[in-house]
């Protein structure tokens, strides 16, 4: 029996463990941390209980794909709720509830500009057909080379997808209204990218989150990480943690071990769930590293963000569970994080109130838990005075917005920015996405899931294929199991 080793417990080393536990191989995943999960992860205080990064669940049939793919389903692990309204915007002059049904959908963009309902489901036919033929043609590929393209299926397809114009010029085409434009526009943040530089392509999350909906695990969106942990161990997963690997031990191109400052691992094959630029940079020697720093410092990287968590003792009126405050100029604020990678000086932010939908998260009915996150330029300065600074600006324009004072109400208050992306996960940069999903960083222009010189590592997660967010991770652990299992190792 082959061993397999990974290297980091996030989502996507979790779902590379359990395709190979379930084809016979033995497998280890080890984490530097104290708990599963990575980026995907939760801390409580005073009876509130935070969700430290992702927060949206789009794509439900790839969490039921993977879990079919054991006999198994999502309500096995969590019970998932679908959100409505979907969220909710804060424009500069009015704030708008955006409804899960596709019909009241269409009555809200008709109040905003005549005759784009036939446009919205013109929109979203093309954006259907992006998400179905992406899902069971490209997708899934591990990019190792060109030719994985020339197949008949992928060939006739290539033109539909849009590779090669803006995401804003695609929505530009549709629709003339800026706030239709920004509700479209908005899912290119999650991708790591802004809407100028993020391939129509993915428009596709259009179609992702109006149609096939947001929803939420009751419980938090830690019950996924519990689940893929679980499914791991039941499938005899050693998991390890608290113990932080620091050298790739490398003979005749192969590694021989792997050690932390408590122990040494030795396996056949080695998948790194860690950031991608950590290991090349940090873990691997000169002589066998494929991906120098110049090329790093050369790379578009998704940017980070200030995140607060805040825990109320009064309930809120009117925020919804997803809450989006576009207030202030997006391309002002798009400039200075991807152009001058700078803290926005009027940032767009994103708060999120699950407490609206899930009483787990709080101590009593009178209680309302907040996770305020902030994009920035990743590689920003990161000091208590500039967390301050908008901490206090982010909570004045909530309360403007939501007509009533919250500040004297903040009982529980934590923050997580750079630094804290570098110590928790050896983020590069302080990113919170990996690589932003650009046309030269899209596909084959990712850094390839395979090490080019090492035979025996693989690497997983959001710098290599498909990218960033939760469904890929999935995706991304799926692919590189195939690709061990097809090396013939077992």
């Amino acid at each position: 029996m082959k061993h397999i080793t990974i290297i980091g417990s996030g989502l996507s080393g979790l779902s590379a463990s359990c395709y190979l536990a379930k084809n016979g191989y033995k497998v280890t995943l080890i984490d530097k941390n104290s708990k599963p999960g990575g980026r995907l992860s939760y801390f409580e205080k005073n009876g509130y209980k935070f969700d430290m990064g992702p927060s949206w669940y789009w794509m439900p049939d790839v969490f039921e794909t993977f879990f079919n793919d054991f006999n198994k389903k999502s309500k096995d692990y969590y019970t998932l709720k679908r959100l409505d309204p979907s969220y909710k915007f804060f424009f500069k002059d009015n704030d708008q509830d955006v409804p899960a049904d596709f019909n009241q959908l269409c009555k809200l963009y008709e109040s905003y500009e005549k005759g784009s309902t036939l446009k919205l489901k013109k929109f979203i036919n093309q954006s259907e057909k992006k998400y179905n033929i992406s899902l069971s043609h490209f997708i899934s590929l591990p990019n190792n080379k060109i030719s994985e393209y020339f197949s008949i299926n992928i060939l006739k397809h290539i033109f539909t997808l849009d590779l090669f114009k803006p995401l804003r010029k695609h929505i530009n085409s549709y629709f003339k209204n800026k706030k239709i434009r920004d509700m479209l526009e908005f899912p290119s943040m999650f991708l790591g990218g802004s809407p100028q530089n993020t391939p129509a392509l993915y428009s596709l999350m259009n179609y992702a989150d109006i149609i096939k909906g947001t929803w939420y695990p009751m419980g938090g969106m830690y019950e996924i990480t519990k689940a893929f942990s679980k499914l791991s161990k039941e499938l005899g997963v050693v998991h390890i943690y608290n113990d932080e690997i620091k050298k790739f031990n490398i003979e005749n191109n192969k590694i021989t071990s792997i050690t932390s400052d408590k122990n040494t691992y030795k396996s056949d094959y080695y998948i790194s769930c860690a950031e991608y630029p950590h290991v090349q940079l940090d873990l691997i020697n000169k002589k066998n590293n494929t991906y120098n720093k110049s090329y790093w410092s050369k790379r578009n990287v998704a940017p980070s963000s200030l995140i607060f968590y805040l825990g109320l003792n009064k309930k809120i009126k009117r925020l919804k569970h997803h809450n989006l405050f576009f207030d202030k100029d997006f391309d002002t604020h798009l400039d200075d994080i991807f152009n001058k990678k700078v803290w926005p000086k009027e940032p767009l932010f994103y708060v999120c109130c699950p407490s609206k939908t899930d009483s787990n998260v709080v101590p009593n009915k009178n209680s309302e838990n907040l996770f305020i996150l902030i994009p920035i330029g990743s590689g920003s300065i990161d000091n208590q005075k500039l967390r301050d600074k908008y901490y206090k600006d982010t909570i004045k324009r909530i309360e403007e917005k939501i007509g009533e004072p919250i500040n004297d109400n903040i009982i529980v208050k934590e923050s997580f920015c750079v630094n804290d992306f570098i110590k928790n996960y050896n983020s590069f940069k302080g990113n919170a996405y990996g690589l932003a999903n650009t046309l030269f960083q899209t596909a084959l222009f990712k850094p390839k899931l395979k090490d080019k010189k090492i035979k025996n590592l693989f690497y997983t997660g959001h710098f290599t294929v498909p990218g960033p967010g939760l469904p890929p991770a999935i995706i991304s652990g799926k692919i590189v199991a195939n690709q061990i299992m097809k090396e013939n190792i077992s």
